[in-house]
């Protein structure tokens, strides 16, 4: 072949693997681009597309750039000077002819261009396949890594959303006040995210009229807890009706009506002072002067009336028929007088807020939290102890005897019992008995096996049986209002033939045991 065609397929050659490092440089190039786009860009849908697109033309560079070098390198398999050089080396003699070494002196600068153009364009092509494989790896990993910030933020997105929708709950509790604060405290019972909740309006509800829920305990001042002030009222009023006794010369003792019920006397007194429009006071520690207006609403709502009347009457005559003498009883008729939690809202004239609070602290749903409150039992134990609670300063036993079926009084103690129990639907639910006399009632809970002896510390609204004469039959009966471990504080009629609070040892010879009932 003429020497200038094989320096024409040689410069081809040469031209095709520079080509190929051209090729090598624009898959550097597009690795470059690819790690722009992937970092320029936050995350989304127009990140992964713009990173697959230059995925793409990295590969196809890569793929030309690979076929170019094979293409260059096949060139100089075909240029005649190759074939040349390899006849002379597989030469048919044991000499050379000179034409032969002049040939092969001049393919030797060709074969020095190839061999280096080769190591160059491997070497090349080896670190563009390199950095497109690198390149493509973190490409994807920022692509992964901006998936996870794009999820991350719709996740922040939602969680704003959840926080601001929480605010404006939280602002309606707030602007509710009692109402919504007493609803997240009876939902307690549970747990969780009532937590929160409870502990950002617990300073708010503590400072409303609903605060009269958090005065049940000692709080550790040196005031009387809220208990110890009901006992001290329910004294007084004792006291008192002891005094109209005292204070007319009688025969007889006729006692009517009752006191008002201890909640509503309590949401009365919290909401005029907790919710006084000029000077609103908390009502969760009962000092001095808290207590004069405690001890003002009570009175208000409870009134003694007492008149003496006189009757006549005739003693049936003698067997010999001698007519019976006449004669003049006087009777004390002692009468209570209570008022209702609306009549005392006209009469202190509360607002509407007011009002509204009132109706609130005295609807049914807060029924547990009250006998929390005042007797330290939230169930059905509880119920029956506010019951008999309610009966303080009864004289006489009416309507207990009557309403058991008797004609005229009789002891009655365990009726006042059975009374309180049939109100709280106990005895129509078989939890308590209803009986007239102490060991009856013995011996039903003894048969049940709901019996507890003496000595053991009972709970609010067990039944305590007495024995005054330590012959092992019961003489009297009451309901347990509570028991600290040391002191047992019962509710009991027909003592003193009043019904009145009452306090024992735990370890009492007196107390013959305890009915358990199963509230």
């Amino acid at each position: 072949m003429p020497t200038d065609i094989k320096k024409r397929a040689a410069t081809r050659g040469i031209k095709e693997l520079d080509r190929g490092v051209l090729l090598g440089q624009a898959v550097r190039q597009a690795s470059v681009t690819t790690k722009g786009v992937v970092g320029s860009r936050g995350s989304g849908e127009e990140t992964e597309g713009e990173w697959s697109a230059a995925q793409r033309e990295s590969d196809r560079i890569a793929q030309l750039g690979a076929r170019t070098l094979r293409k260059g390198v096949r060139a100089f398999g075909r240029a005649p000077g190759r074939r040349t050089a390899m006849e002379c080396r597989a030469g048919m003699g044991a000499g050379r002819s000179k034409s032969s070494r002049d040939e092969t002196e001049r393919e030797a600068p060709i074969r020095d261009i190839r061999r280096r153009s080769e190591a160059r364009m491997g070497r090349r092509a080896a670190e563009a396949a390199r950095s497109s494989v690198r390149s493509r790896a973190q490409g994807a990993a920022r692509a992964r890594t901006a998936g996870s910030a794009h999820q991350a933020a719709r996740t922040s997105r939602r969680t704003a959303r959840a926080s601001r929708a929480a605010a404006t709950r939280f602002a309606r509790m707030a602007a509710l006040q009692a109402r919504a604060g007493i609803a997240a405290l009876g939902s307690l019972g549970a747990v969780a995210a009532v937590a929160v909740v409870v502990i950002c309006l617990v300073g708010l509800v503590a400072a409303s009229a609903f605060g009269i829920f958090f005065s049940g305990g000692d709080m550790g001042d040196g005031n009387p807890t809220l208990r110890e002030a009901v006992a001290a009222l329910d004294a007084e009023h004792e006291a008192r009706i002891e005094q109209k006794k005292a204070s007319e010369a009688h025969d007889e003792v006729a006692l009517s009506g009752s006191t008002t019920p201890w909640r509503d006397v309590l949401a009365v007194f919290a909401v005029k002072v907790a919710a006084d429009p000029s000077d609103p006071r908390d009502v969760i520690t009962l000092d001095d002067a808290r207590m004069d207006s405690l001890r003002s609403v009570f009175w208000d709502m409870n009134s003694i009336e007492v008149s003496l009347e006189e009757r006549q009457v005739t003693e049936v005559g003698n067997e010999e028929g001698d007519a019976g003498e006449t004669g003049t009883v006087k009777v004390l008729r002692i009468t209570l007088t209570s008022r209702t939690a609306d009549e005392m809202a006209d009469a202190y004239g509360f607002d509407t807020e007011q009002r509204e609070i009132l109706s609130e602290l005295l609807d049914e749903r807060y029924d547990a939290a009250w006998r929390t409150v005042l007797h330290g039992v939230a169930g059905d134990s509880g119920e029956i102890v506010e019951v008999a609670a309610s009966q303080i300063g009864n004289v006489g036993g009416q309507p207990y005897w009557s309403w058991y079926g008797f004609g005229s009084r009789v002891e009655w103690c365990a009726c006042f019992v059975s009374w309180c129990a049939n109100e709280c639907g106990l005895i129509e639910s078989g939890a308590v008995p209803k009986f007239s006399y102490c060991p009856t009632g013995v011996q039903w809970f003894k048969d049940a096996g709901l019996w507890r002896a003496g000595g053991e510390e009972p709970q609010p609204g067990d039944i305590v049986f007495f024995d005054w004469e330590g012959d092992g039959t019961s003489d009297h009966v009451g309901i347990v209002e509570s028991c600290d471990g040391r002191t047992v504080e019962t509710i009991e009629g027909n003592s003193g033939d009043a019904c009145r609070r009452n306090a024992y040892d735990v370890g009492s010879a007196s107390i013959m045991g305890y009915g358990t009932p199963m509230y």
